[in-house]
């Protein structure tokens, strides 16, 4: 799944804060300029039915080899009844295998040239800061009246989706064919559908617009001081009594501070438990205790719209000092202040039928478990909740699809990823030897979840029945991550890379940079672009030089040898192919040896003295290394043509397994017969 560095914030869009807003919004609205649209459901009734009903299900992270060691063992009975009447094979992955580019190509069918999405982030060649490669904020319109600014109430000044291509359930609501995609990352805001229903996975940000921020209440001293990536901390005062007041951290106003909803939290003065009010709800707590989600609301204001949220509380600890966990805040499906969903009413109604439920699009919290704000158990317990959240989904749309007219039933499966690469140091305790007693509490946490996600399969496959067809496929494998490369550093050693003097050094996130005398810079976790210039806004490596230079680099990438143990690092480094996406594409992918990742500082650009360091942290698997090194899975109930399938052939699968002809810009190829 995803890389824990740091992603630049997103921010949600401009909402109308003041009253005249409001109420010329509401005018304009009521002049029938939005309209209501169709909807979705009665468009579906009216297309034909269809005998081809088709499962997909996406279990993120499902490892071969895992797989194969946990088939042997007999811990997945269904997925080896599956492989040994259907098929099962290694599923080709993306180059890089990273989370938001494979399942862009799962969901278009195209490569990166065609998708445009390369890594977690992108650069800005002008700007020369990063930003996230899947969704940004789009501009809103203005109208002046006077000297007011009004926002077009007309115009979407939200969030702009930045993965190009046409989403297969698209084409096949063109041929109206049934489809819903539950969960798919790489598609915040979701592409646009009357009909077929989709609902945004990872890529959703939480209502901070980052990728998800917990915050942290304590009166202990020591950890107050703490900085925590990933999250805020609020220091809390009871001074001699048992009552403190604090604020739940929200989305920036129009001066870039920060709307706040109150909290007021009151200790038992004898019972180990404390009441806690978020603005107008109260919810007594006692330690280990997990709340439900709560609704909140950021705008105070009598007069202007609603600004709403969700959070859950944990309560750790009471005494001797209180620490008490916030998740990150997301968009609240019953009002969604961001799409979440296409048509917009999915969401909504999913949430009428089951509860609420988290909508961020990474919800187990890996970032709280790493900065310590959550321990091993409690990370395992916050899992579990978004494990019986994802349950009851299931089983809405599966009851859905089985009372249906046929079509396509995709679901996401978000697990193995994440618990995969906090708790791959409990597979192996030689990746944190000073921590083997700590790691080896839990040697069972991924085996067992394995073992979960092969009984829901199992369910499924025979709630459907026999006269469906199931695809079981992975967006890659999973490999420990042993080691932190800081490629920039490489890069200034070699270099390739120049850096200002200290007094120098410029604003900005690579303001560390003497472009002058720079000719590669690495930004993201696998790419490194060339200082071009005519491109880069300070390039300064001419036209007629690019060729020899990416060559050369990509061979000493290649050469880039472990000075410690005197493996390589990089298995290949190669250049994109062609593609409409010139100012995003790097000028070369770097594919890590098995073991070897890119380090977060390097990811967001960052030079230091240590080139390679062994990886300590809990984040202990990963899989942002050549491809080669963590293919996917892949298993169906029919047989497989191919000798070696990718993800590039699944888009075409279910198009044609329904009688769409995909597009020429599908390179894939069909898994079945016809």
């Amino acid at each position: 799944m995803r890389s824990r560095l740091r992603e630049p914030a997103v921010r949600p869009g401009p909402r109308a804060g003041s009253l005249a807003i409001a109420a010329i919004a509401a005018s304009l609205l009521l002049l029938g300029g939005c309209g209501g649209g169709d909807d979705g459901a009665e468009i579906r009734a009216s297309w034909p039915a269809t005998d081809k009903r088709l499962v997909v299900l996406g279990v993120d992270g499902m490892d071969p080899e895992l797989l194969d060691q946990y088939m042997r063992e007999g811990r997945m009975p269904n997925l080896k009844k599956l492989a040994e009447t259907g098929s099962y094979k290694r599923l080709g992955t993306t180059f890089p295998p990273q989370s938001p580019v494979a399942w862009s190509t799962f969901i278009t069918g195209m490569d990166a040239g065609g998708h445009g999405i390369y890594d977690f982030v992108h650069r800005d060649p002008h700007l020369l800061g990063p930003y996230l490669s899947t969704s940004r904020p789009r501009p809103a319109e203005t109208w002046h009246l006077g000297s007011w600014e009004i926002p077009n109430p007309f115009s979407n000044p939200e969030m702009e989706l930045l993965r190009a291509g046409r989403a297969f359930w698209q084409d096949l609501e063109e041929h109206q064919v049934r489809a819903t995609v539950m969960k798919v990352p790489a598609n915040f805001p979701p592409a646009d559908s009357r009909a077929n229903e989709s609902m945004a996975g990872m890529g959703t940000p939480d209502i901070l617009g980052t990728y998800g921020t917990f915050q942290l209440y304590t009166d202990d001293p020591v950890l107050a001081q703490r900085r925590m990536s990933g999250g805020i901390v609020h220091a809390v005062d009871f001074g001699a009594g048992h009552r403190a007041e604090a604020v739940l951290d929200g989305m920036p106003d129009g001066d870039g501070e920060a709307l706040t909803v109150p909290i007021v939290i009151a200790r038992d003065p004898e019972r180990e438990a404390a009441l806690v009010r978020v603005g107008d709800h109260a919810e007594v707590l006692t330690p280990g205790e997990w709340s439900d989600w709560i609704a909140v609301d950021f705008n105070d204001s009598l007069t202007a719209p609603a600004l709403p949220g969700m959070v859950r509380l944990y309560l750790a600890r009471v005494r001797p000092h209180l620490v008490l966990y916030a998740s990150p805040t997301n968009i609240d499906p019953t009002d969604p202040i961001m799409p979440i969903s296409a048509p917009a009413a999915y969401a909504e109604e999913v949430a009428a039928d089951v509860g609420r439920y988290y909508t961020q699009g990474m919800p187990e919290d890996t970032k709280a478990l790493a900065a310590g704000a959550l321990s091993d158990d409690e990370f395992l317990h916050q899992a579990e909740l978004v494990w019986a959240e994802r349950m009851r989904l299931l089983d809405r749309e599966l009851e859905r699809f089985i009372d249906g007219d046929g079509g396509v039933l995709f679901f996401y499966f978000s697990s193995i990823d994440q618990v995969s690469h906090v708790f791959w140091r409990t597979l192996d305790l030689t990746l944190r030897p000073e921590h083997a007693a700590e790691d080896g509490k839990h040697p069972e946490v991924i085996p067992e979840l394995y073992a979960r996600v092969d009984g829901v399969i199992g369910d499924v496959i025979e709630r459907v029945g026999p006269g469906t067809d199931v695809i079981v496929m992975s967006d890659h494998g999973f490999s420990p991550y042993r080691y932190k490369v800081h490629l920039n550093t490489w890069l200034a050693q070699q270099g390739f890379l120049s850096l200002l003097p200290p007094d120098k050094v410029q604003p900005g996130p690579l303001g560390h940079i003497d472009w002058d005398n720079t000719q590669a810079y690495a930004l993201g976790l696998n790419q490194v672009f060339i200082n071009l210039a005519g491109r880069e806004a300070h390039g300064a490596v001419p036209a007629e030089d690019y060729e020899v230079l990416v060559q050369n680099l990509a061979r000493q990438l290649e050469g880039f040898r472990d000075p410690d143990t005197g493996a390589y690092v990089v298995t290949k480094a190669v250049r994109p192919g062609p593609t409409a996406f010139e100012e995003r594409a790097p000028d070369l992918l770097v594919g890590y040896a098995r073991g070897y990742r890119s380090s977060d500082e390097s990811a967001v650009g960052q030079v230091g003295e240590l080139l390679i360091e062994p990886n300590r942290d809990k984040w202990s698997g990963d899989h942002c290394m050549h491809p080669s090194h963590v293919p996917g899975v892949l298993l169906t109930n029919r047989k497989v043509t191919h000798e070696a399938p990718s993800l590039l052939d699944l888009a075409p699968t279910i198009l044609s397994y329904f009688g769409v002809t995909p597009g020429p810009e599908l390179t894939g190829t069909p898994l079945w017969a016809p």
